[in-house]
C-alpha cells in the first residue's frame, strides 16, 4: 500500500509519496509563488511611436497583413519586404495601432499583447527580448544568468497567457537572426515562437530573411513606392498651403513616389515657408539633388537610430544588396547610368 503525507499549506508546497509496493518514489515540489490571478498585468500594447495623422492608406496593403495574420489553428508570420524610405514601419505602426484601437473594444481578459522590437543589431533584438520580459512582468527576468529569450519564447507559446502579436522593426542583417553566436547560444530566430494565439509582423529590406522567418514566400508582401494619387496626397497633408496639383504632380515624380523622400522634402519645405514653396523646391531639385536629398528633418515615427536622409537611406539598402548578392549591386551600378527603360531585359536577367 501506498503511503503519503499531505504538506499543502501556506507554503503551497506539494504531496510526499512514500513506498508503492517495491517502488520507492520521491518528490519534493518546490515552493510555488504564483502572483494571484487579479495581480497579474493585463494585455496592453507596447508601440513606441503614435499614429500619422497624415497617414496614406496603401492600396490593400493593410488588408492584405489582416487576411494573412488571421488564419485560423496556425501561426502566422508576415513580413513586409522593400529597400529603404518605401514606408515599411510606417505601415506596421498603423496596422499595429488599428489592431490595438480594436482590441480596446475587448474586455481585459480577451485582449491581445502587442509588442514592438526594434531589430537593426542583435543587442536591439536582445533588448527587445528584455522589454517583453518587463512588460509581461515575467518571473527570473532579473536572475543575471537567465536566459531571456528563452523564457520569452516559453511564456509566449504558454497559450495560458492569452494572445499576442509582436512587431520586428528593421530586421534587415540575415546574420543577425540567423547566424550561430560565438557562444554556442541558439540563433535568434530560435526564439520566435510558433503558436496559435500568436502573429509576428517583421518588416526587412532583405528577401532572404523575410523567407527565412516566415517560412514561405506567400507571407511576404513587397511594398514599392507609391501610387501617384498616394504620393499627392501625402504631399498635400505635409504642406500647409497644399501646393497646386500640377507641382504636386511633378515633385512626387521627381522624387520617386518614394514616402521618405517626399515627407522629407516636404519637411524641407515648410521649414522654410513662407519664404520657400513647392515650386521653388521642384526647380532646385536638379541642380541640387544630392544637397536636397542628403537633408534630414528627422520623424518622430522612426527609430531614432535611422537616417532620415533619403539618400542615406538608399545607401544602407545598397550596401545590404552588395553585402547579400554582389552580382546584383553591380547590375543596379551598371543600371545608374542608364535610362533604366532603355536596358533590354535580356541584358538585365542575363546580368545575375
Amino acid at each position: 500500500m501506498a503511503s503519503y503525507q499531505n504538506n499543502f499549506g501556506p507554503g503551497n508546497y506539494g504531496l510526499q509519496v512514500g513506498q508503492n509496493e517495491s517502488i520507492k518514489v520521491d518528490i519534493h515540489q518546490q515552493q510555488i509563488h504564483l502572483p494571484p490571478e487579479s495581480s497579474r498585468p493585463r494585455p496592453s500594447a507596447f508601440i513606441p511611436f503614435s499614429g500619422d495623422p497624415d497617414f496614406v492608406n496603401r492600396g490593400d496593403i493593410l488588408d492584405r497583413i489582416a487576411k494573412l495574420s488571421s488564419k485560423p489553428q496556425s501561426h502566422t508570420r508576415v513580413a513586409l519586404v522593400g529597400f529603404g524610405g518605401v514606408g515599411k514601419s510606417q505601415l506596421a505602426i498603423e496596422y499595429a495601432r488599428r489592431v490595438d484601437a480594436a482590441e480596446k473594444e475587448k474586455p481585459d481578459e480577451y485582449r491581445k499583447w502587442i509588442f514592438w522590437m526594434h531589430a537593426g543589431t542583435r543587442d536591439r533584438v536582445e533588448q527587445g527580448f528584455r522589454a517583453i520580459a518587463k512588460d509581461v512582468e515575467l518571473p527570473g527576468r532579473e536572475d543575471p544568468q537567465a536566459n531571456i529569450p528563452q523564457l520569452v519564447h516559453d511564456w509566449l507559446l504558454d497559450e495560458r497567457n492569452g494572445a499576442w502579436m509582436i512587431v520586428i522593426d528593421s530586421a534587415d542583417d540575415y546574420d543577425v537572426f540567423c547566424a550561430k553566436p560565438s557562444d554556442d547560444s541558439e540563433p535568434l530566430a530560435h526564439y520566435l515562437p510558433q503558436s496559435h494565439n500568436g502573429s509576428i509582423l517583421i518588416t526587412t529590406r532583405n528577401m532572404r530573411l523575410a523567407r527565412e522567418l516566415t517560412g514561405s514566400h506567400k507571407y511576404t508582401i513587397e511594398v514599392g513606392p507609391m501610387a501617384q494619387s498616394e504620393a499627392v496626397t501625402l504631399l498635400q497633408n505635409k504642406l500647409e498651403p497644399p501646393p497646386d496639383p500640377e507641382t504636386a504632380d511633378k515633385l512626387v515624380e521627381a522624387l520617386g513616389f518614394v514616402p521618405l523622400a517626399i515627407s522629407q522634402a516636404a519637411a524641407y519645405i515648410q521649414k522654410r515657408t513662407p519664404l520657400y514653396s513647392a515650386q521653388q523646391y521642384l526647380a532646385d531639385f536638379p541642380p541640387k539633388m544630392s544637397e536636397l536629398l542628403h537633408h534630414d528633418a528627422g520623424d518622430l515615427r522612426r527609430d531614432p537610430s535611422a537616417s532620415n536622409a533619403i539618400l542615406t537611406t538608399w545607401q544602407i539598402t545598397f550596401d545590404h544588396i552588395q553585402d547579400e548578392r554582389p552580382s546584383a549591386a553591380d547590375l543596379l551600378s551598371l543600371m545608374s547610368f542608364f535610362n533604366p527603360q532603355g536596358i533590354s531585359k535580356a541584358v538585365a536577367v542575363g546580368s545575375l
